[in-house]
């Protein structure tokens, strides 16, 4: 009688300890990620394939978007004057982390930063119109949009040895091409977006490719909100 009582009360205790850690599994934000996971739709949306079914934080709405709204990867970040860095999760077998460097913040800056393929209907449509396509060298792989929270233009600060921006992507299949670029979308002095390359390319290592420019380009800088500021990596072979 006694080992069949300590016998019941050990398995109690196991299925306890299951179903406790059971329980804690479901809603967990993966680590990372800033803010939880959001669809287009204010959901959870999935990634599916060799990433397997991980939450994808997203954030298709606006805000915090302005302007063409990227339903691909996103994440929420803090600039200060001295920079600040990001990392996105894998979308479309593309994974997008990278930095921005020195800049003129008076204060530390709330952004967005998402991607897309502008395929498969992931950019929507500002003001009815559609989103222009950079049409550089090779193909297009991924396009990004970094949505200023603040009141403030930033404007990027060349610095030594520390890149205005940079960009590594990382390819789960393979790069169009041995050689990458990437260009930015502003408004003209016509009052017209437009792109515009940013100088020098770098070469493909493997699965990844690093941008980085330690150059500020004219006009190249963060509006406030209310606008987005884009950019485009293209590839080719070289």
């Amino acid at each position: 009688m006694r080992l069949s009582m300590i016998r019941a009360s050990v398995l109690a205790s196991v299925a306890a300890i299951a179903l406790a850690a059971c329980g804690g599994s479901h809603g967990v934000v993966p680590q990372g990620s800033s803010f939880a996971p959001m669809s287009a739709n204010g959901g959870v949306a999935s990634i599916g394939g060799d990433a397997g079914p991980l939450a994808l934080a997203t954030c298709a709405t606006s805000p915090p978007q302005w302007m063409w709204i990227f339903k691909g990867a996103c994440e929420k970040f803090t600039l200060k004057s001295t920079g600040g860095k990001f990392t996105l999760g894998v979308y479309a077998n593309l994974s997008v982390t990278g930095s921005i460097g020195y800049n003129n913040a008076k204060s530390p800056a709330t952004i967005y930063l998402s991607d897309a393929i502008d395929k498969n209907g992931d950019v929507l449509k500002n003001k009815g119109k559609a989103f222009p396509p950079y049409k550089g060298e090779g193909t297009t792989i991924v396009y990004a949009v970094a949505d200023n929270q603040s009141t403030q233009a930033i404007t990027p600060k060349s610095h030594p040895n520390v890149p205005v921006i940079k960009y590594v992507i990382t390819d789960k299949k393979a790069f169009p091409g041995n050689t990458c670029g990437a260009a930015y979308l502003a408004k003209q002095k016509n009052g017209l977006f437009g792109w515009t390359a940013l100088p020098g390319t770098e070469p493909v290592h493997g699965k990844t490719v690093t941008i980085s420019q330690y150059e500020v380009p004219k006009g190249l800088a963060l509006p406030p909100k209310g606008n987005g500021l884009y950019f485009a990596i293209n590839c080719f072979n070289k």
